[in-house]
């Protein structure tokens, strides 16, 4: 999709919508790290979801933007190394936990269960 496209579509979605996109994107990032021919696609991945920060950070409670902003320099400090062999399962790994705690973020998953709210 076009960026611009994706700017204008990910900006008129509610705060908890524009993470929960993050967290999807965070998820296909995890379960796409550990295989090499999908490396094209994970580094744009780690930098779609780096710009989905960028431009949600106004929305978002600000309790939540120093973890986020750190969210942020971990998936450009990623993109600049990627593809690493011997740290794909851990990118993977981190991806996925990024993934939930987004979600719990946006109140989509109970902090202490990981249950899906409903």
């Amino acid at each position: 999709m076009k960026r611009q496209a994706l700017y204008s579509r990910f900006k008129a979605l509610e705060w908890q919508q524009q993470l929960g996109n993050l967290a999807s994107t965070l998820a296909s990032l995890s379960k796409r790290a550990t295989v090499p021919q999908h490396d094209v696609l994970t580094s744009t991945l780690l930098r779609e979801a780096a710009l989905m920060i960028e431009w949600c950070a106004a929305n978002i409670p600000r309790n939540y933007l120093l973890e986020l902003a750190a969210m942020q320099r971990e998936l450009l400090s990623w993109e600049r190394v990627f593809p690493i062999e011997q740290a794909r399962s851990i990118l993977a790994l981190h991806a996925r936990h990024q993934s939930e705690r987004l979600l719990q973020m946006a109140g989509f998953l109970d902090d202490d269960e990981g249950n899906i709210n409903g």
